[in-house]
């Protein structure tokens, strides 16, 4: 599969990822991992209602969102991959998933989350995981909207 664009996003496809991102990546495809929003029916309509017209989505817990992105290796389809949480990337490149590049949008606010951006909260575990993705060589990079700055992670973090 032609993974165009790895993004970790609180609140998965909305207004941005739907109309912004798709197109400046020309998906034909968005696979959310997730485990939570896997299991919740209501999550996984709202989250398929959000998807732009013409782009297809696929909502998988994290093990079989491993099996189907290893089985979809040869396949040639533009696809977005998103997450709610980075931890779920560092899964993903675990089980043997190469991943090269990862936007962060928006991690939002919760209980002990620092705010760093606009929409970046993080707290120690956070942390931990970029900086063990950062030492797999995946650059992450921050940025919004594909017209806003694209910005080093490691830059905001310090």
């Amino acid at each position: 599969m032609a993974i165009v664009l790895t993004r970790v996003d609180g609140r998965l496809i909305h207004g941005q990822v739907a109309v912004a991102w798709t197109r400046n990546v020309n998906a034909e495809k968005i696979i959310v991992i997730d485990d939570e929003t896997a299991k919740d029916e209501m999550q996984k309509t709202l989250v398929r209602l959000a998807a732009p017209s013409g782009v297809s989505v696929q909502i998988y817990s994290v093990e079989e969102g491993v099996d189907v992105v290893k089985s979809m290796s040869s396949n040639r389809t533009r696809t977005m991959l998103i997450v709610k949480y980075p931890e779920t990337i560092l899964t993903l490149i675990n089980q043997g998933i190469s991943i090269h590049s990862v936007n962060i949008g928006g991690m939002y606010y919760e209980e002990g989350k620092e705010k760093i951006s606009k929409a970046l909260f993080v707290d120690e575990n956070d942390r931990k995981i970029f900086q063990k993705l950062n030492n797999t060589g995946v650059e992450l990079y921050y940025q919004v909207a594909p017209l806003t700055k694209k910005e080093d992670l490691f830059s905001l973090l310090d």
